[in-house]
């Protein structure tokens, strides 16, 4: 029985330097994230281990010593799946914040969801007008906007950290690295392989079928 906790534990370890890696060859300065066990059982990826709503938990998004304006949270709990082998993503949140710890907007994720809204989702954390008016509209004026759900991809195709970092470079948000593109592109490449696998693993007789039709079997 404690061969499974192990291979959890390496691999969130793996799971961890590899995000790092991908930040600070893009988009930071020498940040690392930790990972560790909690007392459920499941590993836990966080910057900084303490209350996910303080300020230092913000890694700042800057390539020098220069202060940054912008940072992202990064959070995720992962179990083994239901073989024990692969790494499973249960709940995850990237958060892109201003410097000084004011939330923009918010990538969730939760397998499976323990409501009625997607498991993947986006909320729109600042002041939006438009969104709040959909819900006063529909004669929901009570709710808040930055509350809405908006359905991103589902389980297989929910955006990946990947993205947010594109979005910072090309709206010229944050300074990057030379060479960032391609090392987006291959880490992207990396996630939408691993989520075919997951897929086929979970789909296999709908694989083989698209593997006959296109004559490969």
């Amino acid at each position: 029985m404690t061969r499974p906790r192990s291979d959890l534990e390496q691999q969130a370890r793996d799971f961890a330097a590899e995000i790092t890696g991908l930040l600070n060859r893009t988009v930071t300065h020498g940040i690392h994230l930790s990972s560790w066990i909690d007392s459920k059982g499941n590993a836990i990826i966080r910057y900084r281990r303490n209350d996910s709503d303080a300020l230092d938990d913000l890694i700042p998004l800057t390539v020098s010593q220069k202060r940054a304006r912008f940072g992202l949270r990064i959070f995720h709990t992962l179990t083994l799946d239901d073989e024990s082998k692969y790494l499973r993503n249960t709940q995850s949140a990237y958060v892109l914040a201003t410097a000084d710890g004011e939330a923009v907007f918010t990538y969730d994720f939760v397998r499976p969801a323990p409501n009625v809204y997607p498991e993947a989702h986006l909320h729109i954390d600042g002041k939006a007008e438009s969104l709040q008016r959909l819900l006063d509209l529909s004669g929901q004026p009570e709710r808040n906007s930055r509350r809405l759900h908006l359905p991103v991809g589902g389980r297989r195709f929910r955006p990946c950290l990947e993205d947010i970092i594109e979005f910072c470079v090309t709206e010229r948000l944050v300074d990057a690295r030379p060479g960032w593109e391609d090392v987006l592109s291959e880490a992207r490449s990396r996630f939408h392989l691993q989520q075919l696998k997951a897929a086929v693993r979970r789909h296999p007789d709908a694989a083989i079928e698209t593997l006959r039709e296109a004559n490969l079997t």
